[in-house]
């Protein structure tokens, strides 16, 4: 960790930073447990339906939930209200698939799997099982950018060639790594 730059201050401690890149591979699975800790609130400044509040949510109580340390009464917490929380880790954890862009395979996906590892060291059923990476959008066989005026989104394409053409035209667009095509031509000629 660090103590400048870019990342998201530790909770316990805003002296420090976690790194963006590190912060950015990891962070779903802190999503199992928000709803029970935050409830709505998406800055955290309300204790949700748990009422555990941030200084609870020490390193012990971490190991405990996410590394599946046991239960250790000097959290201060009801074992019943520490199992749930681990329960959702355990029942949700690992993702099956992470779906991301090409251009995060030597950043962000390669951290994934390096923080993985070292999180759950002695777990690798913890690990994520898979990634699938996608080409980037072109429209036309340009790249689609609002700048360029050819900036399409789904429900602009919905509305104005219908669901059935628009799925025509994404299957017919490309699959993998490839940039995928959207061709306006392909959709006016399913539709006609």
């Amino acid at each position: 960790s660090r103590s400048f730059g870019l990342g998201t201050r530790m909770p316990w401690d805003e002296a420090f930073l976690i790194e963006s890149l590190s912060d950015s591979t990891i962070y779903m699975s802190y999503y199992l447990v928000a709803h029970l800790l935050q409830g709505g609130n998406l800055y955290g400044k309300e204790t949700g339906p748990a009422k555990i509040t941030p200084e609870q949510c020490t390193e012990a109580f971490w190991d405990c939930i996410m590394l599946g340390k046991p239960y250790n009464p000097s959290l201060g917490l009801k074992k019943e209200l520490v199992e749930k929380l681990k329960r959702e880790i355990e029942f949700w954890y690992p993702m099956d698939l992470r779906v991301s862009g090409k251009d995060l395979v030597p950043n962000h996906l390669t951290m994934s799997l390096y923080n993985h590892a070292a999180v759950w060291a002695d777990r690798p059923e913890m690990w994520p099982r898979g990634f699938f990476c996608n080409g980037h959008v072109q429209v036309d066989a340009e790249k689609m950018s609002k700048s360029k005026g050819n900036f399409i989104t789904l429900s602009g394409a919905i509305e104005e060639w219908g669901a059935d053409a628009t799925r025509l035209t994404c299957a017919d667009a490309g699959d993998g790594t490839d940039n995928a095509n959207y061709n306006r031509v392909v959709a006016d000629r399913t539709i006609l």
